[in-house]
């Protein structure tokens, strides 16, 4: 079966984009995220505000157990990337994978809630590493400074597997965003 996923633009409710990516396989959901353009992108972001609640246990799993979050970016290089995830001892906490961390860092954060909305916070960073991830390095320091310096994500549920985040820095918008589509299932519904 061929689904047809609307693009953000084609639509005015993100309700269609919803029942269409929890519908479709994880293969058509990737194909097509991979697909999406900066503007498109920003179109999610704006349908989605106020919509479905997005809960903290979207990202994770049990404790130790590491999450995938497939990602693609509004930049024009280097835009296809993940996220990883993990309930460390309590703290949930990850980072970001990618083919340039060798030079901006792997840019770990932490995860909280902010009303209906989760963020990926790059200034409280994580105080204990996680033996499966890069060794902690500080998000202001050389490089990580200008790419993670000072920033969070604010991101919003476009579905059960499809969140949508922007990139803030000193509480100012970037007019960056970001998709992620979890790998497995996720452990809240709609």
């Amino acid at each position: 079966m061929i689904l047809n996923i609307p693009l953000p633009s084609q639509t005015d409710e993100c309700k269609e984009l919803t029942e269409a990516l929890d519908t479709a396989s994880p293969e058509q959901r990737l194909n097509w995220m991979r697909g999406l353009s900066a503007k498109e992108l920003a179109r999610m972001y704006e349908l989605a505000e106020g919509g479905i609640r997005l809960e903290l246990e979207h990202f994770h799993a049990g404790p130790g157990d590491v999450v995938i979050h497939h990602g693609q970016n509004s930049l024009p290089a280097f835009n296809a990337f993940q996220k990883r995830v993990v309930d460390n001892n309590g703290v949930l906490q990850g980072y970001n994978h990618q083919t340039m961390a060798w030079i901006t860092g792997p840019g770990h954060f932490t995860l909280s809630q902010d009303e209906g909305e989760v963020l990926f916070d790059y200034i409280r960073e994580p105080e204990h590493a996680f033996p499966e991830f890069p060794p902690l390095k500080k998000n202001t320091s050389g490089i990580s400074a200008l790419v993670y310096g000072n920033m969070i994500d604010r991101v919003r549920r476009v579905s059960k597997h499809c969140v949508i985040g922007a990139a803030f820095k000193k509480g100012k918008a970037m007019n960056a965003w970001f998709m992620l589509l979890r790998e497995g299932e996720s452990s809240t519904s709609n």
